[in-house]
């Protein structure tokens, strides 16, 4: 690659970093959102882009998912405060918010993107030549793994209730109807996809976003609406001036989270959060800290390690949206190309890390000044919005179903995770090789 291709990439890939930036104050808004805009631009004014060297539009997009994988769960935590009949069953980022330790979660959560950023800038040029055996011995094993997943995640369901009703019955209908709303939501949520992927009523030249509504309806609108009409106080925040950190904190939660952002890269359906459930089991992580530490080395191993699969030569390996995207104007070809994207990640995870401080003193200061609410709400009008304008009507319909079948888990306390079934049991049954005769007895063929 040459030295000017190269610093206009690395200008590029800024910009993308900028944007992301820019989006993420937005609450529900995803870089794969985001990037549909960005490919709707570019089919719009082709004849412009088609001049220039894809490499560019590659960058860009490269610091979207860069930017995002780091920086767009700090609004998120600030905006979107848990619900006060939430509290015990609350993550550990939304722990550190109530005492007023908001900005110490978001550091240990950048310390996780740091720990994947830098082993993805020295472990895959060393190691990426393992990844297409890895590939290879994990592709005839795949259905069975996802199946595992799935029973994994229907076993570690759990009562929420308190177990304080004054009767002994009441108390065994308290505990067991969370339980049972859980799995209503993954059956719900696994009908849905296996109508997406099998019967899709999403308009042709749209059928790239398909999902858009679908994830957009699962789980961006239903936690915009839970803020909405949720009535606690967000705390007054300390912006601490260091973090009590120790080695084995790092070690263990960046372990964690390296496994999972893998483990997510090789496995199709599969997202950080089961995959974290599962590498939290696997490497034994203890307490807050090795969990939002493992939490950010997650996401950006996920998001943007296997973004980097598919520039791995004899790899390819297309996962995620924006891998799917660049595929559609760009083809890597050359080692060279693999090295030099390498390095603008690298920069950029740098780039990233360092805005970190500034972006959650940012986002504690506009919480400040503008109540929480209304970003919510100006966020669920862009999402309902780019549904509509990207896939039409058919999408806000589905848009509609999904919403509902979202809200279960804020309304009955279980666990938002069951709502991956939605790529799951279709993704499960296909690989299996009977997705088409479920989805024919579903009555969706």
């Amino acid at each position: 690659m040459e030295s000017a291709v190269l610093f206009a990439c690395v200008g590029f890939a800024l910009l993308g970093v900028v944007v992301s930036a820019a989006a993420s104050i937005i609450p529900g808004l995803h870089i794969y959102n985001v990037i549909a805009i960005t490919m709707t631009i570019v089919f719009a004014v082709f004849s412009f882009f088609e001049g220039l060297d894809p490499m560019y539009l590659t960058s860009f997009l490269i610091g979207l998912v860069v930017g995002f994988a780091m920086l767009f769960t700090i609004t998120s935590q600030f905006f979107q405060p848990c619900d006060d009949e939430s509290r015990y069953i609350m993550l550990p980022h939304e722990k550190f918010l109530y005492e007023g330790r908001g900005h110490e979660a978001v550091i240990l959560g950048g310390v996780g993107s740091l720990v994947a950023i830098v082993a993805i800038g020295i472990g895959f040029p060393l190691f990426g030549s393992y990844a297409a055996f890895f590939r290879d011995l994990l592709r005839p094993h795949l259905y069975w793994i996802i199946g595992t997943v799935i029973v994994f995640l229907l076993m570690t369901e759990w009562p929420k209730d308190p177990g304080t009703a004054p009767t002994p019955w009441k108390r065994i209908l308290d505990g067991w109807i969370p339980i049972m709303m859980g799995y209503l939501s993954f059956g719900l949520a696994g009908l849905l996809g296996m109508f997406i992927f099998h019967r899709t009523i999403i308009p042709t030249d749209s059928t790239f976003q398909s999902l858009m509504p679908v994830f957009v309806g699962l789980f961006a609108i239903p936690s915009q609406l839970c803020t909405l009409i949720g009535t606690v106080k967000s705390p007054k925040q300390h912006v601490c001036k260091s973090v009590e950190l120790y080695t084995e904190d790092v070690v263990r939660g960046g372990a964690s989270g390296l496994l999972a952002g893998i483990f997510a890269g090789f496995t199709p359906a599969i997202t950080p959060g089961p995959a974290l459930l599962l590498s939290g089991h696997a490497t034994v992580t203890s307490g807050d800290r090795q969990f939002i530490i493992g939490g950010g080395a997650g996401r950006v191993m996920y998001y943007v390690g296997t973004l980097l699969f598919f520039f791995m030569p004899g790899v390819f390996l297309r996962r995620g949206g924006a891998a799917i995207n660049i595929s559609l104007f760009f083809v890597p070809e050359t080692y060279g190309q693999f090295l030099g994207i390498t390095g603008i990640i690298v920069l950029m995870g740098a780039v990233g890390f360092l805005m970190i401080f500034g972006y959650s003193r940012m986002a504690q200061w506009m919480v400040s000044k503008v109540h929480y609410k209304w970003f919510s709400l100006f966020g669920m009008f862009v999402m309902v919005g780019l549904v509509g304008y990207i896939t039409g009507w058919q999408g806000l319909c589905i848009l509609t179903v999904a919403t509902m079948i979202g809200m279960i888990p804020n309304l009955w306390h279980t666990r938002r995770i069951n709502l991956l079934a939605v790529l799951l049991v279709p993704m499960f049954f296909n690989m299996w090789g009977n997705g088409t005769d479920v989805a024919r007895w579903l009555g969706f063929l």
